[in-house]
């Protein structure tokens, strides 16, 4: 861990238009409990609470242990010691009080770090050292009632910080460390009637696994924490990704890495899966002074930083200078703007790193650090993979985002297939081939001729559909013969569709709206005039903020899926 960065039918009509025209709903609902399939740790800095983002604050219904980071290591004494005692301790109580609102959690306390790790090498170096050691944890953790030790050694043999100690007998002196220390808790275990925890923090990457006994270490420890982030950063010549989940096939101008690749390199160790947490990134970095070729990817840079994700929040993805993309191969976002590469996480990305821990049959995830995430929903995103009863195959398909439970409803109908085996590509814009396959689907996929129209092929994937749609009346062309089904779907065109589908299943579609409310009434082409009528006078289609119908605006996948079924529940009203 780097301290450097310290940083009914009506009703059921309503709510579906209101979820498709309006977006995501500001009312969404949200999962108020968590019980997870593994472990789910989050590190919480003691600097945070200098800095607003007290104990109080930490989403704890999505966790299952919290590590407080850091304590020190006395080189006088070769014992744990608190940086700010103070303060530390004010924190502790903290967290305390918070695991006595969630009993399940656990509270570690976590020694070292980037800045605190120069004095492993020496308490570690000795019978005598390691056991002084252990016994001041086992001490600390008693008087503190906390629930175990977490070491965060950076690193053994060498690596980490200026001015670190390192010997070459760390890595067998590591493993004898943690012999001695999980000794110690265990008889202090039995004392006190119950289990303490011991676990480590790992760095991603082959080279580390070499500088300690992997498996011994393993069959130690309750889990590592494999630290899944700062495969790229500011010691780097370009701008890169910090913790992509796989490797680009694209060429690049430094050593490519991964975290599906590291997680991997430690199961080909030897360590078990259960024994490993993978952990994530709650920030960025930002390069600055970068070429637009590429976007910034892999270009020389002038300046870099660290970047929270709270802070990512407020001065960057609302910032309509920055353009926000998506890696399709790494399976993470960046931005681009201002001459500025900046590379992040969100809840997307999480969410697909917490499934390929879910794949594998790991111990769990985890998180650096709590308070980067103010508002925690890139920790909820993430830990909801391990708590859902729904494995979904697509990876852009947030955990309890509002759309969720309407995409699986839609993909296991049959109703909708993802744009891939693994995306579903929620904010896509709909087409109008696509509505045509959707409501033919639902109505079982019956008989249909050839389609009428000059620009859908006999073999199109929407040409059975288009061809029952248009025998039926549901759907209409244009005046030139074509369909256009590439093209997307405008909330006119959809008011129309769904009016004459229901007229199809002869469903009542009598009421009809005042429109002249609307400053944009006047836009909406004859042809659709009585089906946003019909629309907005039953709900489904309210107006956009400043009174306006937005007759021509589209409907996204996400917004479909919604939509859909909550069609299917008026239909069966």
């Amino acid at each position: 861990m780097r301290n450097f960065i310290r940083r009914a039918a009506a009703g059921l009509a309503v709510l579906c238009v209101a979820v498709l025209l309006l977006g995501t709903p500001t009312g969404a609902e949200k999962r108020s409990t968590y019980q997870s399939s593994g472990e789910v740790v989050g590190y919480y800095a003691g600097w945070a609470a200098y800095q607003g983002y007290t104990p109080d604050q930490i989403p704890a219904q999505h966790l299952t242990q919290i590590n407080y980071a850091f304590a020190e290591i006395s080189p006088d004494t070769g014992t744990i010691a608190l940086e700010d005692e103070a303060h530390d301790k004010r924190n502790l109580a903290a967290l305390r009080k918070l695991r006595d609102k969630y009993p399940h959690l656990k509270l570690l306390i976590s020694v070292g770090g980037w800045s605190d790790s120069r004095y492993f090498s020496d308490v570690a170096s000795t019978q005598a050292r390691r056991e002084r050691f252990a016994d001041s944890c086992v001490q600390f953790i008693v008087e503190q009632g906390l629930d175990g030790v977490d070491l965060d050694w950076e690193y053994p043999v060498s690596g980490g910080e200026a001015g670190t100690i390192h010997r070459p007998a760390d890595k067998q002196n590591f493993t004898l460390l943690l012999q001695v220390l999980r000794e110690r808790l265990d008889r202090q275990g039995r004392r006190d009637g119950k289990d303490y925890s011991l676990t480590i923090a790992g760095a991603a990457g082959s080279w580390y696994l070499d500088q300690i006994e992997a498996v011994k270490v393993a069959g130690i420890v309750d889990h590592i924490f494999l630290m899944g982030y700062d495969l790229h950063g500011l010691w780097d010549r370009y701008a890169d990704f910090n913790a992509p989940l796989y490797a680009p096939s694209g060429s690049s101008p430094q050593s490519k890495s991964s975290i599906d690749g590291c997680v991997r390199a430690y199961l080909k160790k030897g360590i078990p899966a259960e024994k490993i947490v993978l952990g994530m990134p709650l920030y960025g970095y930002a390069y600055q002074g970068v070429k637009s070729q590429g976007n910034g990817l892999h270009s020389t840079y002038t300046s870099a930083k660290s970047v929270s994700y709270k802070t990512l929040k407020k001065s960057y993805l609302n910032d309509a200078a920055y353009r926000q993309y998506r890696h399709g191969e790494a399976q993470v976002p960046y931005l681009y703007g201002e001459r500025t590469f900046v590379s992040y996480d969100d809840a997307v990305s999480l969410a697909a790193k917490a499934r390929l821990a879910q794949s594998l049959g790991l111990g769990g995830i985890g998180f650096w650090e709590i308070s980067q995430d103010d508002g925690g929903e890139l920790i909820a995103a993430a830990s909801q993979v391990l708590s859902g009863d729904w494995a979904t195959p697509f990876w852009d398909v947030v955990p309890g985002v509002w759309y969720e439970d309407a995409v699986r409803y839609v993909n296991k109908e049959g109703l909708m297939q993802g744009t891939t085996d693994t995306t579903f590509s929620p904010n896509r814009a709909s087409t109008r081939g696509m509505i045509a396959a959707i409501l033919y689907r639902l109505e079982g996929s019956p008989k249909a001729g050839r389609p009428p129209f000059t620009d859908v092929a006999g073999d199109a994937y929407c040409a059975d559909a288009v061809a029952w749609a248009a025998r039926k009346g549901i759907i209409r062309g244009y005046e030139d013969g074509t369909f256009r089904p590439d093209g997307r779907i405008t909330r006119q065109q959809l008011a129309a569709i769904l009016l004459r589908y229901m007229e199809y299943k002869r469903e009542d579609t009598s009421p009809r709206a005042d429109l002249s409310a609307y400053r944009d009434a006047g836009t909406v082409e004859a042809y659709a005039r009585e089906a946003m009528a019909w629309s907005v006078s039953t709900g489904l289609i309210q107006g956009r903020a400043g009174g306006t119908l937005d007759p021509g605006g589209s409907a996204t996948r996400a917004q479909t899926a919604v939509i859909l079924q909550r069609l299917c529940q008026l239909v069966e009203a």
